[in-house]
């Protein structure tokens, strides 16, 4: 039944991650090519109109009594979407895949989907300090139960 529900919250995960993104409207850029300028600066700015995915590389060594290793990447789309002209949301996804030896026990390795998490920042445009506020969920995909919690999490960031 665990590996049943478990399935499902993966289905779900997936569902809000790529499919909700793409029936919401996000802002449209004119078309007009952006200077390389430009497009630095939106790059820099982590609530601009622009749809990014950066990935994030950990690598950490000495872990534990058996001086274990873990390998995490970290994958993380930043998608916005225009609520309205005074007001933006941003998404962000972060999905992590592990790879550890030894961090659990001699010989052990495990290798898979951490836990992911999802927030949401409600952003109003304006200009110089920029505040966002909106809830963050842990979203239990580990697919090892030594990759991730066992229970759902939710917050408040701002």
């Amino acid at each position: 039944m665990r590996d049943f529900i478990r399935y499902y919250r993966i289905k779900l995960l997936f569902f809000v991650t790529f499919l909700i993104p793409g029936l919401c409207r996000a802002e449209e850029e004119p078309k007009v090519s952006p200077s390389a300028q430009e497009l630095a600066d939106k790059l820099a700015n982590p609530v601009a109109s622009l749809i990014s995915v950066p990935l994030q590389n950990n690598l950490t060594y000495g872990i534990g009594p058996y001086n274990g290793s873990k390998y995490q990447i970290n994958i993380q789309p930043v998608i916005p979407f225009k609520l309205n002209d005074n007001l933006n949301l941003i998404t962000r996804y972060i999905l992590p895949v592990v790879d550890q030896q030894e961090v659990t026990g001699e010989n052990n390795h495990e290798f898979g989907l951490s836990d992911a998490t999802v927030t949401a920042f409600f952003a109003p445009k304006t200009k110089g300090i920029i505040l966002g506020l909106g809830p963050a969920f842990l979203v239990p995909t580990a697919t090892d139960k030594f990759l991730g919690f066992d229970s759902n999490c939710w917050a408040s960031r701002n």
